[in-house]
């Protein structure tokens, strides 16, 4: 089960203190990820180019394939995200909202504030925790494009390899 987060995290694009307001957010995250994180960082997208914003799209991709790769590969996945796993609109709804508690965990106005992450039970493993070297990692990769690293509280160590958006592309075109 995932669950919105309590509270609305305070950024430019999401306006307005209502509960609505709250999942509207959070589904946005879930059904148009990278819309919702251009909103999350103040930018509304209007003046994304299309070739750029395919290309958000694609290092999105990658990252959300990184995350299935580590989930399927993890010996303490709880057996009812295995069973998620296995059907694709779930696995992408799941795969979205570990982008979307990732970008909640780390962005500075919520930064290690409980009330503005969303949940899921049972619990995913860490290694795809928002605090985990992945997931920071993806993130990272995502906020370096929009030139908005500086939004987010990332761990000093968080690197990445250097990834060619064409080659991510096909790697999992469908995330």
């Amino acid at each position: 089960m995932l669950l919105s987060p309590s509270c609305r995290s305070s950024s430019a694009g999401f306006s307005g203190d209502s509960v609505r307001q709250i999942g509207s957010q959070f589904t946005m995250f879930l059904t148009a990820p990278l819309q919702a994180f251009c909103h999350l960082i103040g930018n509304n997208g209007v003046d994304i180019d299309r070739d750029t914003y395919n290309k958000a799209e694609e290092l999105l991709s990658l990252s959300l394939n990184e995350w299935a790769t580590t989930l399927v590969a993890s010996s303490s996945l709880h057996p009812v995200w295995v069973e998620v796993l296995g059907d694709p609109l779930l696995r992408r709804l799941l795969l979205r909202f570990i982008f979307c508690r990732a970008a909640h965990s780390i962005f500075k106005p919520t930064y290690h504030k409980v009330d503005f992450l969303p949940t899921c039970t049972p619990p995913l493993p860490e290694s795809v925790d928002a605090e985990s070297m992945l997931s920071q990692c993806c993130l990272l990769r995502v906020a370096s494009f929009f030139g908005a690293t500086n939004q987010f509280s990332f761990s000093e160590v968080t690197t990445w390899p250097e990834v060619d958006v064409e080659e991510a592309a096909v790697v999992n075109p469908s995330i």
